[in-house]
Order: C-alpha cells, then structure tokens, then sequence
C-alpha cells in the first residue's frame, strides 16, 4: 500500500508490503530532501504490531521502538523517541493536481446511494475549484459535492428528485 506524505517541505512516498509475518517499508523523497532519516528509495525489512488503537511496537533490525500515530484530518502526528513529527498526508487526487493531470473533463459521481436534493449549477455555468455543485441526501445527512477543477459545466446528468446509485455520474465538468 502507498502513502504519500509532506514533511518540512518535501513529499515522501511510503509503501509497505506485506510479506508473511514481515513487512517491507520503502521510503522515496521528491524534493530537495537532504535529511539523512529518510534514504531515497531504501527498502527497510520490519515487523510491526498494533498495541492499541494508536500505538505500535515495530522491530527494526533486531530493535524494538515504540511508535504513537494519530491521525487528526490530514494531519498526521508521529511521536517515536520522544519527539514528535507532523507530516500533512497527500491524497492521490491531490498528487495528481500537483503533477497537472487534473484537467479535460471531470466526473462528480455520488459517493454512495443517494437522493439528488438540489441542482446548484446548470450547463455552461462557470465554476470554481471547490464550489459546490450538486447536493445530495443520504442516510438523512445532506451532502454538498464540490467541483475539483475550475472550469464550465459540461453536462448535469440527474434531476432533483432522482435517487442514484453510488459511482453515478452526476455531474461533468470541462477545464477547457
């Protein structure tokens, strides 16, 4: 599984396999990283095991350390030999807006089954990256879903009133 992470300014990609008993831990830094704890693209062997909700007890090369995690949003605070490390954690939609691939025609579907309850745009209306778009009901909580790119809406797909399965294509939205 790979996680991407900020920390003091560089991005570092972390993917742990799975191996049996073990793990494989690869670290990977883009960036100016000089710091010398994390090694570009070295493949560390270690075993871990969930002490509680947010404790871990990991051996690495025969040694035990203690590590706290907990995570708060997108923060994520590290607590490992009595200090503490805040690494902001990077979503793959936010890895590919970074990298400039967010753009051409976006899909806002609905995350689960679901009732449109309101229409906020219609086709053609200029939007901004994050303006709501559609809001839909679920379980008795109404849900505002935002646009991820700025642009012009291409398409609305449903009608208030509509109930939509999950993955439904709802709304397109066109960065050109």
């Amino acid at each position: 599984m790979m996680y991407t992470f900020k920390f003091q300014g560089d991005t570092y990609k972390i993917n742990l396999e799975e191996e049996g008993e073990k793990t494989e831990v690869e670290i990977s830094a883009s960036g100016d990283s000089t710091k010398p704890d994390f090694s570009s693209g070295k493949s560390i062997p270690i075993e871990f095991q969930k002490i509680d909700e947010s404790f871990y007890s990991i051996i690495v090369d025969g040694r035990s350390i203690g590590v706290g995690i907990l995570k708060k949003g997108k923060k994520v605070e590290v607590f490992l030999g009595g200090d503490l490390y805040e690494f902001e954690s990077i979503s793959d939609r936010e890895r590919e807006k970074a990298k400039g691939v967010i753009s051409g025609v976006q899909e806002i579907k609905s995350p689960m089954p679901s009732r449109v309850v309101k229409i906020l745009k219609s086709n053609e209306d200029v939007v901004k990256e994050g303006e709501g778009i559609i809001v839909i009901e679920a379980m008795k909580m109404e849900s505002e879903l935002k646009s991820p790119i700025e642009g012009k809406v291409k398409e609305v797909k449903v009608k208030e009133g509509d109930a939509v399965e999950s993955g439904t294509v709802l709304v397109m939205i066109s960065s050109e």
